[in-house]
């Protein structure tokens, strides 16, 4: 096999020196500016017009749902052609968020829920694909910046995002979040439709679709490197849940602030969180994907324990340390998923990360509210930094993290023959260094 030149340069630079990955940035982009604008908005919304908090929570626990559903939306994505796929998720669920324009009154709420548990389903949908394509859009080594980089835009629209949203609500009304929400899904279509990417049509399996589905937890389940990374990522993801809780104690209870000042303390991890992801295409190469979500595991668990000091200058540090891990483990964990999974079965195996991520994280969230009324907030700081402490402690004296990896996967002998009903289980190891100088 002729050998392979990478280029050579900055890996931010380099990516978005390719004018289609330029697009999926920007059309990935766009398309979620809609949706985290409407997803803050929504909860708002239902109060204004029932009065109830408790209905306004069923907006986010009715877009969870329709993220749970991922394992199936990861079976459509191994089954049918990526890129159609995700223009047509795109068209239908920009069509179906413009009915958000029909509600006026407490009666009409219902809708807003739909719609809601629609959007979960589509993310689930949108980023199995994705996850699945980015490995035929650039080489291996290129993967951890490309992921990087998703999460700094992530980050940097999370710091604008609620002003949108609630500033339309307020001065226009839901309608107005909607039609944002529809056109974002509107241009990240049409940037999608100018991306050339390698999608051929999935050769059909013989075999049964519960099978299929369920192929990528036991994908997981089986390569011991992935099953590491997997149980370590729902650590991380439950105590980010439980902090969505605890963030406002550690600013009241604390350091004697009011709720507003959580806002501080969200837009400190963003900065770090964009910084991080810009920085992830570096700091992969040495470290390799196990590592680095090692490195996320231990900062969090740092984060947590500065959390717990009645000191404002300690906590931003510790909001510091938060932010940047938050990238490291995310990133790590998908490029070892998409290093190491045959590319049949990519979207299967994401569509598994997801569930375990969505679970890990809303557990957290509902533990946390449970906790935060009987236990006393720096007792669970501390509890939350000693699990993070193991827990990358657990993942960095893995043999299995610190062996060469596959510069990609190929399909076993046994997914070959059974087309994904049962992918063999390897003992692919993710974690040594990426090639440095830029061969394979």
């Amino acid at each position: 096999m002729p050998m392979m030149i990478y280029p050579r340069g900055p890996p931010v630079r380099t990516l978005l020196a390719q004018p289609r990955m330029r697009l999926y940035f920007l059309g990935n982009t766009l398309s979620t500016i809609g949706d985290y604008a409407l997803w803050l908005a929504s909860g708002v919304w239902v109060k204004e017009l029932t009065g109830s908090t408790a209905q306004a929570g069923l907006c986010m626990l009715s877009l969870i749902l329709g993220t749970l559903l991922s394992p199936v939306t990861g079976y459509v994505v191994d089954r049918t052609r990526r890129k159609p796929l995700l223009l047509a998720t795109n068209a239908v669920t920009g069509l179906l968020v413009l009915a958000l324009t029909q509600v006026h009154g407490p009666g009409d709420v219902w809708l807003i829920y739909a719609v809601m548990f629609v959007n979960g389903l589509a993310v689930s949908l949108t980023d199995s694909a994705m996850t699945a394509l980015l490995p035929t859009m650039v080489e291996p080594e290129q993967l951890g910046a490309a992921n990087g980089l998703s999460q700094a835009l992530t980050q940097g629209q999370r710091l604008i995002t609620p002003a949108l949203g609630i500033g339309l609500l307020s001065a226009f009304g839901g309608g107005a979040v909607a039609a944002i929400d529809a056109a974002s899904f509107a241009a990240g279509m049409l940037c999608w439709a100018f991306v050339k990417v390698d999608d051929p049509r999935p050769e059909p399996s013989g075999v049964s679709p519960w099978q299929e589905t369920t192929a990528g937890f036991r994908f997981l389940l089986r390569t011991p490197s992935l099953r590491q990374l997997s149980t370590t990522l729902f650590v991380g993801l439950f105590v980010a849940g439980m902090f969505e809780t605890l963030g406002f104690a550690v600013a009241t209870v604390g350091l004697h602030h009011t709720p507003a000042w959580m806002g501080v303390l969200v837009t400190v991890m963003g900065v770090s969180g964009i910084l991080g992801g810009l920085l992830i295409g570096s700091l992969i190469k040495p470290l390799g994907p196990g590592r680095l979500t090692a490195l996320g595991l231990a900062l969090c668990g740092a984060g947590a324990l500065a959390f717990a000091a009645p000191v404002t200058a300690v906590v931003l540090v510790g909001a510091l340390c938060m932010g940047f891990a938050l990238p490291c483990i995310i990133v790590g964990s998908m490029t070892a998923v998409q290093l190491a999974t045959p590319k049949e079965l990519l979207g299967r195996v994401s569509g598994a990360d997801i569930f375990l991520t969505t679970t890990g994280q809303a557990l957290g969230m509902a533990a946390g509210s449970a906790l935060i009324t009987a236990v006393f907030y720096r007792d669970i700081a501390y509890a939350a930094a000693g699990l993070l402490a193991v827990s990358a402690l657990y993942l960095v004296t893995r043999r299995e993290q610190r062996l060469a990896p596959p510069t990609a996967a190929e399909p076993t002998a046994e997914h070959a023959a059974q087309h994904a009903a049962e992918p063999a289980a390897q003992p692919v190891t993710l974690d040594a260094p990426l090639p440095a100088d830029g061969r394979v």
